[in-house]
């Protein structure tokens, strides 16, 4: 498994000057993206520092959101829709801008955006361009390559065959500069930082969805994007709830509800009318009532009831809470009480009650 790479110990220069030599293409072989050991341990010879805090913007769409006229979710408004356990716009690249997988748009070397509930291109990432206006592969195009060269179908000529980094971008060149002197099929590089050629040529940082692939002193790394982080050479969105938090924990789905990943922890909603009690979903249940999940106190001839988030009470056969007292259960016994015989409010007068029916006492014996 490739391990995902750490950065806190790359200064803001070097990464700088790696964010514009760092592009990563497809049809060189591929170099391996490795990872120092958790708990600071120091990483082998040849492995690269972490680079796993997150370095370019996203772009989301902050345009009025579209109403379909019918929520996506019984539990949601209709500009919402639920994703992992919470409402979420339908124009947030992060759920995939209304989908109903929730699934996050792609992001190939660009930063993703919404438009009409359909993921866009927001931006391309410093060396790359996106020639064909598809969202789904991102920004495709390696604009240091001599066919791409600083633009979409600028092709090197023969006079200046080479292509050259110029600045922040990529210029035809007769002759490789001292700033990216290795020739790799006429692209001139740094090998310290070219993801197309890191460490030599042909060596190509494997790219990875919702990163920044990045090549520095020759060893592959990547930088997940914004509301994406590292899990295991991969970066998941951060409200994932399969890989939640810094462990990467896939959170637990409670019975009549949906796992949650808020602020990197687990948690869950659920269902109404159910409500969340000690990490489980529970209605009606007198033993968690409520938002305060009380547990119902138990009355004298009587069991505990919860209904409409309000403890009450349920009296046992033979048994009646006439005085609408629920402090004292269900006090009246049907049975023999001459104010409440057989049922609350029945009074025998000065007839007695028998088995819960009023009659005339028995003679003594």
């Amino acid at each position: 498994m490739m391990r995902q790479v750490r950065s806190s110990f790359v200064t803001s220069g070097v990464l700088a000057l790696c964010f514009f030599g760092c592009n990563s293409i497809l049809d060189n072989k591929s170099g391996t993206l490795v990872t120092a050991d958790e708990g600071g341990t120091q990483p082998e010879p040849g492995t690269p520092p972490d680079m796993s805090t997150p370095t370019d913007a996203a772009v989301p769409d902050t345009s009025t959101p579209p109403d379909s006229g019918e929520p996506p979710s019984k539990d949601c408004p209709s500009w919402q829709q639920m994703c992992d356990g919470v409402c979420v716009s339908l124009v947030d690249p992060v759920y995939g801008c209304g989908d109903p997988s929730c699934a996050p748009c792609p992001s190939t070397h660009s930063s993703m955006g919404c438009q009409g509930r359909k993921c866009i291109v927001a931006q391309c990432d410093p060396g790359y361009a996106n020639c064909n206006a598809q969202a789904n592969d991102g920004c495709e195009v390696d604009l240091s390559k001599p066919a791409t060269c600083g633009a979409c179908n600028a092709a090197c000529g023969v006079a200046t065959p080479q292509c050259s980094a110029a600045g922040l971008g990529f210029q035809c060149t007769n002759g490789c500069t001292p700033g990216a002197p290795l020739n790799c099929n006429n692209a001139c590089v740094d090998p310290n930082t070219s993801t197309n050629h890191c460490a030599g040529c042909n060596i190509a940082c494997p790219v990875v969805t919702n990163s920044t692939t990045m090549c520095l002193l020759g060893a592959c790394g990547f930088t997940c994007k914004p509301a994406f982080h590292p899990c295991a050479g991969k970066c998941p969105a951060k409200t994932d709830t399969t890989a939640c938090g810094p462990a990467c924990t896939v959170c637990p789905v409670p019975a009549g509800g949906a796992a949650t990943c808020t602020n990197e922890v687990c948690g869950i909603t659920c269902a109404p009318p159910s409500h969340v009690c000690g990490g489980k979903c529970v209605t009606n249940d007198p033993t968690a009532c409520g938002a305060g999940c009380t547990a119902c106190t138990v009355p004298a001839n009587a069991t505990a009831t919860c209904a409409a988030e309000t403890c009450g009470l349920a009296c046992t056969a033979g048994y009646g809470n006439c005085d609408a007292n629920a402090a004292n259960g269900c006090e009246a016994t049907f049975a023999t009480d001459t104010l409440n015989c057989g049922m609350c409010g029945k009074s025998c007068g000065a007839l007695a009650c028998v088995a819960g029916v009023c009659q005339a006492a028995p003679p003594p014996p």
